[in-house]
């Protein structure tokens, strides 16, 4: 009978996990400020341990493009929940915009001014007299605010609009450029040009920058979960500071390789020193320089008021909730240990059995099922908020070939390379399946036709650049692909499909290793 009972206990434990894992995660989304990079690594480590996913958060992260180009507009309409801003966010509460600062990540600002050794420039009177490369507004308030400190008129600066291009410095068509400590002089040290810097902090204007930031509805409907948003946040910026060279690896393969890894080691030495863990508590904000920093914006005439504005900061330290711990504590002890132990390998290894059942098991990619399974909910998405979508068809010219001469196991690695290329090419909200063969389907939603067409040529020419090597034979191959795209938002799936496959075919029966886009775009223009 004791035996039973054990048996019983044991089976019960077994099926919990299906039913604690099956509340869904909440869907939120992180607008970043700029592209990317290190700058924004913490967030990326978050997601990539599962921080976010341990306190029930499923986390988009975006990077600034046409679509996305200011973070306190996406947050303010509801397109994102969270976003990252610097200082200027006091003024943006100051002017009626309901914006919550959740931590500052970095402490000091990394704005600069940046000049060529060679300039002589070495005070502030010598640099009021140059050639000066910015963008004047509030995003540079610091950089102005050294002028005004030692009676500069701001006025008779000479100001040339910043094209963000450092060669204009490194060929002296200007004096002196904004630029961030943490990147642009990687590119004077990498062509051995000296330079100097001019930092606001050593002038005693010390600005916070990369705020953690929401909107007052966010933190009224869903307190907790900011908490736990802001919380895990910051354990992905603990663990990216102590893990560079992994952050690294992520940013590479998931999110960017604009920026060399030496860059990018550059940039997170760089944070580190803004960030100052090892002094100071991730994400600490002082309410004294924040009032510092109200007053310098009032005097330079970007705020009306010269005070912290009330609800710009957040209390981390509002209290929770507890009393169904309590209770559970008391019901569980013991048990609950067992429990815990065993769901969480029940649920790990329910995760990768979910896993390995929606990737092709040769190139790593998503597999038919999980095409057939998402494609359907992104459409349905597209039609309702009347969103572009675009889907690519690709196929691996002469696959065959390669088969026949080198043997299947050859073209299997050239199938492996060409999907690690593809995933390279397609942006985080961006999926592609292998549909068969050498046969692979991108679904790229919010992604206009021609933007996918200009992304997927781009692309092709890499791949036609991409080699695998066989017994010191070098393997190259080309891709042919068709774009089709929601025009009237009553295409199904089949029928997007479809038109890719056709399109696809032009570009086979015009010479392969080309893009085309589905004869229904032009159509649906000609018809407007």
């Amino acid at each position: 009978m004791k035996k039973r009972h054990i048996f019983l206990l044991l089976l019960g434990i077994l099926f919990l996990p299906s039913s604690v894992s099956s509340k869904p995660l909440e869907e939120v989304t992180l607008q970043l400020r700029w592209l990317h990079q290190f700058q924004f690594a913490g967030y990326y480590m978050a997601l990539n341990k599962g921080y976010y996913r341990n306190v029930g958060l499923s986390v988009r992260i975006l990077q600034v493009d046409d679509s996305h180009p200011h973070p306190v507009d996406e947050v303010i309409s509801g397109r994102a929940q969270y976003g990252i801003g610097n200082s200027g966010l006091i003024n943006e509460r100051q002017n009626g915009r309901p914006v919550v600062v959740l931590a500052a990540l970095f402490q000091s600002s990394p704005n600069v001014w940046i000049m060529r050794k060679d300039s002589n420039v070495s005070t502030l009177a010598d640099l009021a007299t140059k050639r000066l490369m910015m963008t004047k507004n509030i995003e540079n308030a610091e950089l102005m605010a050294l002028f005004y400190k030692e009676g500069v008129d701001l006025n008779k600066l000479n100001i040339i609009e910043n094209t963000f291009n450092t060669d204009d410095l490194i060929d002296k068509k200007v004096d002196a450029l904004n630029g961030y400590s943490s990147n642009e002089p990687y590119y004077l040290q990498k062509k051995g040009i000296p330079y100097t810097i001019i930092d606001p902090r050593k002038h005693d204007i010390n600005f916070y920058s990369d705020c953690l930031f929401t909107c007052d509805t966010e933190l009224t409907n869903h307190p907790q979960r900011v908490k736990a948003f802001r919380e895990a946040s910051l354990q992905g910026w603990a663990y990216a500071l102590a893990h560079p060279e992994e952050t690294i690896d992520v940013i590479l393969r998931d999110y960017s390789q604009a920026k060399t890894r030496e860059h990018l080691r550059f940039e997170a030495a760089a944070i580190r020193h803004l960030v100052e863990p090892d002094f100071i508590e991730i994400g600490h904000m002082n309410p004294d320089r924040w009032e510092k920093i109200a007053e310098i914006y009032h005097t330079l005439g970007f705020a009306s008021s010269s005070t912290i504005p009330k609800g710009f900061l957040y209390d981390p330290t509002t209290p929770e909730d507890n009393t169904w711990l309590y209770y559970a504590l008391l019901a569980a002890l013991i048990l609950t240990i067992i429990i815990a132990i065993i769901a969480g390998y029940v649920y790990r290894l329910n995760c990768i059995i979910k896993e390995q059942s929606i990737r092709d098991p040769l190139t790593g990619v998503y597999n038919r099922r999980y095409l057939d399974e998402t494609f359907p909910r992104e459409l349905a998405r597209a039609k309702r908020d009347l969103s572009e979508l675009s889907i690519v068809m690709l196929d691996l010219d002469h696959f065959k070939v390669v088969n026949d001469t080198y043997g299947h196991s050859t073209g299997d690695q050239v199938l492996k390379n060409i999907a690690t290329s593809l995933v390279n090419s397609i942006r985080q909200n961006d999926f592609i399946a292998r549909f068969g063969g050498e046969e692979f389907i991108i679904v790229m939603p919010g992604m206009p036709p021609q933007q996918a067409f200009e992304r997927m040529e781009a692309c092709r020419k890499v791949i036609e650049t991409t080699v695998t090597l066989y017994k010191n034979k070098k393997i190259s191959m080309t891709i042919s692909g068709g774009i089709a795209s929601c025009v009237t938002y009553h295409e199904t799936q089949d029928e997007l499909i479809k038109m890719a496959d056709d399109a696809l075919y032009e570009s086979k029966k015009n010479g392969r290793n080309q893009i085309t886009l589905s004869n229904q775009l032009f159509t649906q223009e000609d018809s407007l």
